[in-house]
């Protein structure tokens, strides 16, 4: 029983970002409470009823925990090409800290005492920060996770455009590409290089994000619509 619930607890904390998924928590405690609550009802099946209840709660508990981590991990995985999937986790509120340079439309850093004034955001705690990439692969999967989450952010609010000519980039760990007046867009590997650009109409947009570690490369055009990696 106690392990079928924590697997429901694990499903219910998967992180998101403005109720869309935005990573996955996967664990086989949900599985491992499944095997064990249908070993106990068979062992008690003439014996408690207390013993048979509880296995049937983790055995059900543990299925639902599975089945919440299963969908994050699909959820995670379609963020890829560019579909979003509602989140099913529960929102949790972050307070934030500040600061970062701005990106101009031809992808150079200007200085922060150049930039329009960002007010103060709120950032997450260390608790909240997503874990350093430690692979090339882990590096891949966060640019483009990263690529797919500012498109689908940027589509939701600007429509077919115009589209800003600047986004910045900075705040606590995470980092967060974000709107010149501060309103954050897409979570971004810290360290990692953003080149953003649009066209002379402001009518389409492109970015580069590539990994501080290992140089994982993803790139998004609302031209093309895909993120390819690289």
């Amino acid at each position: 029983m106690l392990l079928g619930a924590g697997s429901v607890v694990f499903g219910v904390l998967e992180p998101q970002q403005e109720g869309v998924p935005s990573g996955f928590i996967v664990s086989t405690v949900g599985i491992t409470a499944i095997a064990l609550g249908v070993h106990t009802v068979k062992r008690a099946r003439w014996g408690s009823a207390t013993a048979r209840a509880f296995g049937r709660g983790g055995a059900i508990l543990g299925g639902v925990g599975t089945a919440l981590m299963a969908y994050a991990l699909v959820a995670a995985a379609l963020t890829a090409v560019d579909v979003s999937l509602p989140a099913l986790s529960l929102p949790i509120e972050h307070r934030w800290s500040a600061s970062g340079s701005v990106l101009s439309s031809s992808g150079v850093a200007v200085a922060p005492e150049q930039a329009p004034a960002v007010p103060t955001p709120r950032a997450p705690t260390a608790a909240t920060a997503p874990p350093v990439p430690t692979t090339i692969e882990a590096e891949r999967s966060a640019v483009v996770q990263s690529a797919g989450t500012l498109a689908f952010v940027m589509r939701q609010s600007f429509g077919s455009g115009p589209y800003p000519s600047s986004l910045a980039v900075g705040m606590a760990s995470p980092e967060r590409i974000l709107l010149p007046d501060g309103t954050g867009l897409a979570a971004v590997p810290d360290g990692a290089r953003i080149l953003y650009s649009t066209s002379s109409d402001g009518s389409a947009w492109s970015i580069t994000i590539i990994g501080a570690r290992f140089g994982a490369v993803a790139t998004y055009s609302s031209a093309v619509g895909t993120v390819e990696s690289g």
